[in-house]
């Protein structure tokens, strides 16, 4: 089905022809004929004559959205350029909701607008999701809202970098250009020094008129003027005290008001040179037109211009007036300097191109919706606070608290910290691992083959600001998917990350496979080794990245992966700590996302439902943990999860997804993977008995439910062997901790069932008294992809076999 896509048409009604217009003006129009999408055009109430006209005038398609209507019984996706989206769209969870934001310079600097236009954007960026689909202007305005919004993330953050637009080239026809001076009274035949933008505070505008003034007062004999051309804005003051102190220079110096699209390229044109001295752009569209124009520029060096001017123009203080002043002294007296610039700044503007920025537009917007669609109904709904309890902590939820907890977290929150008090897991593995090294020791295997930029020198590095993202590949003869999983890596938006493969002497052409890549490849190896954590352990120690992700080779990551990695741990890299995100599983058409468990020491008993291949760990964590338990098959990563709590390590979570789960494997058989889970606790709490152990599977283990017949030591009653095992052990703190975090994890209070309204049953529901165990079992499988789906396949297999 071709996506419905609502054009918010709120910016375009109010017909204020800012920056703002001008974006909209351009995607528009390219937007609503794309067959990529069915158009709507969604009017406010109030905008509809205004509206109306634009629509008219510039034959815009599309169907218009009736008030009437449910957003997401007409349009699929809508598409907000300004202003907070209408409630009713923002609570629709079946419309995918996307942002156009230029900049958060009324939050940074307020004092440069109204109060109601700076809280007219402090609301556009509040009303901001998670979900949302963001398009920024610049990279600079990208990077400050995830500053401000650390909650987003960068991968929902899409830059579009704007245009100048057809009419904007230069204009040679010496007619016109005389008919544009004489229309806004600029002097025939005087060269003249071209400023162009709302008359505001923000345009440092008295700073452009003291720079010429200093020029002049330098350079008395030229007959050079000044025009300021752009409608009058807000707080003018300065402005008015520098044109007021201009003195004998105040009359060369025009402000022209408002000027017509139609006259804009002429006058670019027809100027010695545009200075544009912001104090604060979210692009800088002006100096991209002048360019465009060929007329050489003077900008400011904050803020995203230099993203927009480059080496094109010359970049300087906002306030550096002499520096101004000996710019237009050099462009004026040098025609060869001045043809240069010209040239340059042609150059740069062709770089940008409306139908490009369309496209990512679309591209962003088509591939959102897929996403979108492809969720299930219940992962579509948008995140909401928790209800507020009625014993006086209404105000705590996920919003109100620092750290992730029960109650969930919020993207790049940090968990607490947990350090065992008795002799944790830590404490009894080999202190020596891991030996960092840049290659495999040669052990004199035969038909051992090593290669990738290692072996030719060419070793990566991280600093603070750009860490080193390490991917380790463990494989064995498995060609079919390893190409994916190398090429997720080499196509990561993040420019700084490595990729180590370990293969196990693969006979199925792997090898053959690897050797295509070894000219990308940072490294790799290829020896028997003695399983899969065996190869883990053998591949840890060759990363030199700050963060480290185990991607195991029929699995493969999302394009921003190592960027979103980067960012969440920006601050502690050198810390031991882990970054917990999303990875998605598919399941024919649907996709689910396997959200982060919140980990803490009753995890031991509840396991630990995290994503290996969802996880970047520091080098520090490593270094507390240990290796992995290679005498397990499945469960070693559990294991590895609970020693890097009990040593230290910090966890941080977030919902953003970075890796693609592919199910099946050996990790898939729940009834094994249940066993190794007994075993880890057995590992870890040595004086508890095998019916102990046993009992605090079926009391807390999430998938006991369905194979519980199958296993031995169920308790007949759940609560009181927990109190019995409570008191038996209460000398053992650490175990106590464990089993007290355990039972707050799964804890539901009778009360709560006793008092819950109960629906009226439906006619054709069985009776209360007659349980149907086949009907439980399949509802159980089917709820297991949606909490655990790493271990869904199993789980439908264990139902197959019941249902017999």
């Amino acid at each position: 089905m071709t996506p419905r896509l609502a054009l918010d048409m709120y910016v375009l009604a109010q017909g204020v022809k800012t920056g703002v217009y001008r974006v909209c003006d351009e995607l528009y129009g390219r937007l609503a004929v794309s067959p990529r999408f069915s158009p709507r055009l969604f009017v406010r109430a109030g905008d509809e004559l205004k509206a109306g006209e634009y629509i008219a005038a510039r034959h815009l398609p599309g169907k218009l959205h009736e008030g009437r209507l449910a957003p997401s019984g007409d349009a699929d996706i809508l598409l907000s350029p300004f202003g907070v989206a209408p409630r009713a769209w923002l609570d629709d969870d079946n419309v995918v909701h996307a942002h156009i934001i230029y900049d958060l310079i009324a939050i940074h600097r307020p004092e440069y607008f109204s109060l109601e236009a700076a809280t007219e954007v402090r609301n556009i960026i509040a009303s901001l999701d998670e979900r949302t689909v963001v398009f920024a202007i610049s990279e600079h305005t990208r990077k400050e809202l995830l500053a401000y919004r650390p909650d987003l993330s960068p991968a929902q953050v899409t830059v579009i970098p704007l245009a100048a637009g057809e009419r904007f080239q230069p204009c040679s026809d010496a007619d016109v250009r005389a008919r544009v001076r004489a229309r806004y009274g600029i002097p025939l035949g005087v060269p003249y020094v071209l400023s162009l933008a709302t008359l505001e505070i923000r345009k440092n505008l008295d700073q452009v008129v003291n720079a010429f003034v200093r020029y002049m007062e330098q350079h008395g004999a030229s007959d050079m003027h000044l025009v300021l051309a752009g409608m009058s804005g807000w707080k003018l003051e300065k402005l008015h005290e520098a044109l007021g102190a201009a003195g004998p220079w105040r009359d060369r110096i025009i402000l022209t008001g408002f000027v017509d699209d139609e006259d804009l390229a002429a006058l670019y044109s027809d100027a010695l040179c545009f200075v544009y001295l912001s104090r604060y752009e979210g692009f800088g569209l002006p100096a991209l037109e002048a360019m465009a124009c060929g007329t050489p520029v003077i900008s400011a060096d904050n803020s995203s211009l230099p993203e927009v001017v480059g080496d094109a123009g010359l970049m300087l203080g906002a306030d550096d007036i002499q520096g101004v002043a000996d710019g237009l002294h050099e462009i004026a007296a040098s025609d060869t300097f001045r043809k240069e610039l010209s040239r340059k700044g042609l150059q740069r503007a062709s770089l940008f191109d409306w139908n490009r920025c369309a496209e990512i537009v679309m591209d962003t917007l088509a591939a959102a919706y897929e996403r979108h669609a492809a969720r299930p109904a219940h992962q579509r709904r948008r995140p909401a606070v928790l209800p507020a309890t009625p014993e006086g902590l209404e105000a705590v939820s996920v919003d109100s608290l620092t750290e992730a907890s029960f109650l969930g977290y919020r993207n790049g929150s940090l968990g607490p910290s947990f350090v065992a008090h008795g002799a944790p897991l830590s404490s009894r593995i080999d202190a020596a691992w891991p030996a960092w090294a840049d290659h495999l020791p040669d052990q004199g295997v035969e038909n051992r083959v090593e290669g990738g930029l290692r072996t030719q020198g060419r070793l990566k590095s991280g600093r603070p600001d750009l860490p080193l993202i390490s991917y380790v590949t463990v494989v064995r003869n498995n060609k079919a998917t390893l190409a994916r999983t190398i090429e997720s890596v080499q196509q990561q938006t993040y420019g700084n990350v490595e990729h180590i493969v370990l293969d196990g002497a693969s006979t199925d052409g792997t090898l053959d496979l690897i050797r295509q890549y070894g000219d990308r490849l940072d490294y790799f190896v290829s020896e028997p080794d003695a399983g899969l954590y065996d190869a883990i352990n053998k591949a840890v120690p060759l990363a030199r990245g700050q963060l480290i992700c185990i991607l195991n080779s029929d699995d493969w990551l999302e394009p921003h992966a190592a960027e979103i990695a980067a960012y969440r741990m920006r601050d502690i890299c050198d810390d031991p700590a882990l970054l917990l995100t999303t990875a998605l599983v598919r399941d024919g058409a649907v996709i689910h996302e396997w959200h982060p468990a919140f980990v803490h020491p009753g995890s031991y008993f509840t396991c630990a439902n995290d994503c290996h291949n969802g996880i970047y760990a520091t080098r520090a964590a490593y270094e507390g943990s240990g290796p992995y338990d290679s005498t397990y098959k499945i469960a070693a990563d559990f294991k590895w999860i609970m020693t890097c709590l009990e040593s230290g390590a910090r966890f941080v979570y977030t919902r953003e997804p970075t890796v693609n789960y592919s199910m099946g494997g050996t990790s898939g058989d729940v009834r094994k993977h249940s066993i190794e889970c007994m075993r880890v606790v057995s590992d870890r709490f040595e004086f508890l008995s095998p019916i102990e152990v046993s009992g605090l599977y079926h009391s807390f283990f999430v998938l006991a439910g369905a194979f519980a017949a199958e296993q031995s030591g169920r308790p007949s009653n759940h609560t009181l062997f927990l109190r019995r095992v409570f008191a038996a052990h209460e000398g053992k703190p650490d175990f106590l901790s464990a089993l007290g975090w355990a039972s707050m994890a799964t804890l539901e209070h009778p009360v709560d069932v006793a008092v819950a309204p109960q629906p009226a049953p439906a006619v054709e529901a069985a009776p209360p008294s007659v349980p149907t165990f086949k009907r439980s079992v399949k509802e159980l499988a089917k709820s297991l992809l949606y909490k655990h789906p790493g271990l869904y396949g199993a789980a439908a297999r264990g139902y197959r076999r019941l249902r017999g």
